[in-house]
Parts: structure tokens; C-alpha cells; sequence
């Protein structure tokens, strides 16, 4: 199972006392990385936010954003000792003064102090209720979220398989055409050695064996063995379903320093070199392409 490490969901909550709200983007990263938006008033469930999506992802920067809003009839609180100390002040000036009119009652309940709002913090008794709601929440976003990226993994994972049976094409090629390049390339070196050696005497046999340790030299049976067993490696990777990303792209920088071997080896040989350093460079395009799409998977 390969699954994509960019992705997002959210999720939404509405009891009778308060509504919850929960949204999770994963985007690349080469660790697991997580960045937590909280509510004062929550910040002491973050650990346990935290844990539930530490067992659910492997890698990734994971963004998280919690908003929550609680749901009550606003309450009012009316100060009666404050709003009997106005009145007694109103009616003492009114008496002083010799004043007829009654005091307004209406403007005296919008002095200050005298009408409050009764509603404050969460109460404690709510707390473990938004605890619990917040937990499901987040394991319900994480299950959204990871099914969004399998999805997008899948199509990853068909892309990848297809361009590494490619390399795997174009590798059995090399492995047809490599097996006449050492025996060409003995006979290249020993017609050189000749032509410089003209006019000094050299034994045959001592020839031979320094013709045939240069020519092995272009020997890359190890180097395409070494490359099938790569690939090999790859496929199981991308069969199982433990982590992916990390390993795969180990053993594609493997595979891209044999394919570097093989154009080294066979650069200057003859028309099957040739043929080889055209194979062995379509190969490194594809790795390369491979890689990049490795970059996003967990």
C-alpha cells in the first residue's frame, strides 16, 4: 500500500451545548512534523490530539486546526445592590432638589455594572464531553485523510511500477548487448597496445593478459546484476505496507550510481558501447522520475 503524503480533511461536530470543528492539510516533509491550532480554552487535549495522529502517519507536516463555539441562551445578570445604589441616589438629588419627575428607570438599568452577561468559560462539567467529541473527531479526520492519500498513492504507485518495468527493459538490454563488449574490447586494446609496441618486442602472453586487464575494465555484469536486484527490491517495496518513501528512494540513488558505472565502463567502447550509454541514459532519466515521484509518498 503506497499512500501520498499531501492531503486534507475536516470534520464537524454540533451537540446541544457547543459545535466543533477540526481540519487536517498534509503536505511533504521528510519527517513526521506536526503543527497544532488550539483554542485556549482546549490546549490541554492537544497531547492527546498529538498521540492519535502520531500512530496514524508516518511522515508528513500535518497542519491541524480546532475551533470551538459554545451553544446557550445568553443569560442576563442583573447587579440589584448596584442598581438600588442609583436608584437611591436619583431619588435623594430629586428630593434635594424639589424635582417632580420620577427617575427613569429604563436609563438607570443601562448604567454601568448594573446588566451582565452570564456566560464565562467552559464549564468543567462540559470539558469531558468536548474531551471525548474532540478525540472522535480527530481519529474520523485522520481515517478521511488517509483514505484521500491511498487514493492519490495508488495512482503514484501505477506510475512508478510502469517506469521501473521500463528500467527493468531497458537493463535486460544492456545485459544482451554487455556480454560481446569486454571481447571487443580486448581486441580494441590489444591492436592499440600493437601499434605503439612496434618497435619494441613483447611477449604474446604478457599481451594478452594486459589486453584483458584493461578490457575488463568494461566488464558490467556486476553493475547489471547489481541493478535487477535493485529493482527486484523496489517491487517488494511497493507490494508492502509498511513504510515506502525513505527506503524506495535509498535504493533509487543505488540504482542511478550503477546506471553512472555503466556509462563510465562503456563510454569510449564501440558501437554496442554505444548502444549501452543510450540505454543506460534513458534509465537514469527514469530513475530520475521515479525519484521525484518518491519525494511525495509516505
Amino acid at each position: 500500500m503506497i499512500r501520498s503524503m499531501t492531503g486534507f480533511s475536516e470534520g464537524r461536530l454540533e451537540e446541544e451545548s457547543f459545535r466543533l470543528s477540526l481540519s487536517l492539510r498534509s503536505t511533504n516533509h521528510r519527517y513526521f512534523d506536526l503543527q497544532i491550532r488550539l483554542p485556549r480554552s482546549l490546549a490541554k487535549f492537544e497531547g492527546r490530539i498529538r498521540k492519535i495522529l502520531k500512530e496514524g502517519c508516518v511522515r508528513g507536516h500535518i497542519e491541524v486546526g480546532v475551533s470551538l463555539e459554545q451553544i446557550r441562551e445568553t443569560q442576563l445578570r442583573v447587579d440589584r445592590e448596584l442598581f438600588d445604589s442609583y436608584l437611591k441616589v436619583c431619588l435623594e438629588l430629586r428630593k434635594e432638589f424639589k424635582l417632580s419627575q420620577e427617575p427613569d428607570l429604563a436609563k438607570l438599568i443601562q448604567s454601568p455594572g448594573v446588566i451582565g452577561s452570564a456566560n464565562g468559560e467552559i464549564d468543567a462539567s462540559q470539558l469531558d464531553r468536548i474531551a471525548e467529541a474532540l478525540e472522535g473527531l480527530t481519529g474520523q479526520a485522520l481515517n478521511d485523510l488517509n483514505e484521500m492519500r491511498e487514493t492519490e498513492g495508488a495512482a503514484l504507485g501505477k506510475d512508478m511500477r510502469s517506469r521501473l518495468e521500463r528500467v527493468r527493459e531497458l537493463n535486460r538490454q544492456v545485459e544482451s548487448l554487455s556480454a560481446e563488449v569486454p571481447t571487443r574490447a580486448h581486441r580494441k586494446i590489444e591492436s592499440r597496445i600493437r601499434k605503439v609496441l612496434t618497435q619494441l618486442e613483447i611477449e604474446p602472453q604478457r599481451l594478452a593478459q594486459e589486453a584483458a586487464l584493461l578490457a575488463s575494465q568494461s566488464d558490467i555484469c556486476e553493475e547489471v546484476a547489481r541493478l535487477t536486484s535493485h529493482l527486484d527490491q523496489a517491487a517488494t517495496l511497493l507490494a508492502s505496507k509498511r513504510e515506502t518513501g525513505k527506503k524506495l528512494d535509498f535504493l533509487l540513488q543505488e540504482m542511478n550510481r550503477e546506471a553512472n558505472t555503466i556509462l563510465s565502463k562503456t563510454g569510449g567502447s564501440a558501437d554496442d558501447g554505444l548502444e549501452i550509454t543510450r540505454l543506460a541514459v534513458e534509465i537514469k532519466s527514469e530513475i530520475e522520475k521515479v525519484r521525484e515521484q518518491a519525494q511525495n509518498i509516505e
